[in-house]
């Protein structure tokens, strides 16, 4: 069940194409679901150098980069249990687009970095809770254990922007949403946890 708050947000659902994929593509849904976790923590731990004397909000970064670190550890133990071979996976499009929309000049560049941050955090647990439909036993166990986290640090990184500049996340957010949207439900030629429609 997604939070209203999430569901004000997000502007579709994920496709049932992607989720035919994802049932039949355990393996790279969850080899990148590792890399995403990583992603997180690192994300989480590179906004810890930029919160100067925010005493605060270093500790709730410092409680995310932990738990999205105990994720990793999750996955991979998952990962190890079905005996699947480790291997690289080149990035999905969906983050790399929504970093490059971020502002290059700050205060604006961290506000953006944040809602990007709750962005991708409020899709993830959308399709996470999408794949809790479709998912059974050791797969099913994983993802409900991620799935309130992504919810909290939603958020928490929106709660965060608003509070540094509430008038430029109303400015901003429409696009953010937009571009999400497009992203999920546009033709993608590779599967990724974050993935459009497969066209391959």
């Amino acid at each position: 069940m997604l939070s209203a708050p999430i569901q004000s947000l997000l502007l579709c659902e994920t496709p049932a194409a992607w989720l035919d994929e994802a049932s039949s593509q355990i393996s790279t849904l969850l080899l990148d679901q590792a890399n995403c976790e990583k992603k997180a923590a690192a994300t989480a731990v590179s906004l810890l150098h930029r919160c100067g004397s925010d005493e605060r909000f270093a500790l709730d970064l410092s409680r995310i980069a932990r738990e999205e670190l105990k994720h990793l550890e999750l996955v991979l133990k998952t990962i190890k249990r079905r005996d699947i071979r480790i291997q690289h996976l080149s990035a999905g499009r969906y983050a790399g687009a929504l970093h490059a929309w971020i502002s290059k000049r700050e205060p604006a560049r961290l506000i953006d970095q944040l809602l990007v941050c709750a962005m991708i955090e409020a899709r993830s647990c959308e399709r996470i809770g999408a794949l809790l439909a479709i998912l059974d036993g050791d797969l099913r166990t994983l993802y409900e254990k991620l799935h309130d986290a992504e919810d909290r640090h939603f958020e928490f990184y929106l709660a965060k922007a608003s509070e540094l500049d509430s008038d430029h996340c109303d400015q901003r957010l429409h696009s953010l949403c937009r571009l999400d949207a497009d992203l999920v439900t546009q033709p993608d030629r590779e599967f990724r946890f974050h993935s459009g429609i497969p066209t391959y």
